[in-house]
């Protein structure tokens, strides 16, 4: 982080805490409007514990530049700088051991001093290394390098979903394809007692090849598989969420998160309808003034009709995406694999042509 950035964080941070928390998202959507890096960045510290936020406060950043060309981390040489965010900074390595190329992301020494970021670090690496799925973001290592923790991934090449959602709406077949996708790579998440908890366009990544990839399990809920051994050492034990705490995105989150309930996979599968409204209709399902508004709507209303946006919108389509977004858990998909084999039997139904 810069200090110019900083500086701009500190502001807008300051400003908030003097707020009511009621008041505080609303004035976020006012003060972030056009920066959702700066939001994530403050309702990051605003998540934090006391004394991390009063060391951001008072302390401008000490952090290097990014890590220059050459750096070496354990086995892994860096190569550039792809990205870096409220998150850290994402780089190109090469594996000096097995010759392949891959994407590290270091978490910034400021966050590992933050026992929460740094908890939801590990455990996004740890659910994630879990999972063994084409459509899920592999994992290959986690280390610490000068203090910062750092993540090793399988290198993608191709773009988010929110990046291909701003070229313009996707044609049916694609929408489609990538619905599959994402169903069957949760389904196999949710079979290894992974609920991802923060679906949104953000963490769908599709290759240039067309896969999609599920990236960033930073709020996943870890759970005993119903179908796992009492004895089986790959069984993970459940995180314990704080009864009220509200975790996910804004406009993904299933009634049950708005409300800080418990959740299971069916929290999962309303985000994934909000997923196929916006890939079907080119609008988000839910989408208000202000964020309270929209969590009101997550709640009490349901999205516009999908052919209101998309008048050739198919019918059957139309009801498969609804299911998803039922406010009743009982009465959504049960599975993952509900939806993509429902999905998938559509398609075989109505043949579409590129």
């Amino acid at each position: 982080m810069t200090p110019e950035r900083w500086e701009q964080v500190r502001e807008v941070l300051g400003q908030v805490l003097e707020l009511a928390p009621e008041k505080r998202s609303e004035f976020l959507d006012d003060a972030c409007a056009n920066d959702t890096s700066l939001r994530g960045e403050v309702e990051s510290l605003l998540s934090s514990d006391e004394n991390a936020r009063s060391s951001f406060l008072q302390s401008p950043p000490t952090v290097p530049p990014a890590l220059p060309k050459g750096t070496r981390l354990g086995d892994y040489e860096i190569i550039s700088l792809v990205g870096s965010g409220g998150m850290g900074e994402v780089y190109r390595a090469r594996d000096t051991k097995l010759n392949r190329e891959v994407a590290i992301k270091v978490l910034p020494e400021f966050w590992s001093r933050d026992c929460e970021r740094l908890h939801r670090f590990e455990l996004e690496a740890q659910a994630a290394a879990a999972l063994n799925h084409p459509n899920i973001v592999a994992i290959h290592h986690v280390g610490q390098h000068d203090g910062s923790p750092y993540i090793v991934a399988e290198l993608l090449q191709g773009e988010t979903l929110r990046e291909r959602l701003r070229k313009g709406v996707l044609q049916l077949r694609e929408a489609l394809d990538l619905g599959v996708e994402i169903a069957c790579g949760l389904g196999a998440a949710h079979d290894a007692g992974v609920i991802h908890r923060d679906l949104k366009p953000e963490n769908i990544f599709v290759t240039k090849d067309g896969r999609v990839k599920i990236l960033d399990f930073g709020l996943a809920k870890l759970e005993i598989a119903k179908s796992a051994k009492h004895d089986d050492p790959t069984v993970s034990v459940p995180r314990q969420t704080v009864p009220g705490q509200v975790l996910g995105t804004v406009g993904y989150m299933s009634p049950e998160q708005v409300r800080g309930h418990a959740t299971d996979a069916r929290s999962d599968i309303f985000s994934v309808g909000a997923l196929l409204y916006e890939m079907l209709t080119g609008k988000p399902a839910f989408r208000k003034a202000t964020s309270a508004e929209t969590m009101s709507a997550i709640l009490s209303e349901d999205p516009p009709p999908g052919s209101q946006a998309a008048p050739n919108l198919p019918p059957g389509l139309q009801k498969i995406v609804s299911r998803c977004l039922e406010k009743n858990p009982e009465q959504r998909f049960q599975h993952a694999s509900d939806l993509a084999f429902a999905l998938r039997s559509w398609q075989r139904i109505h043949v579409i042509f590129p």
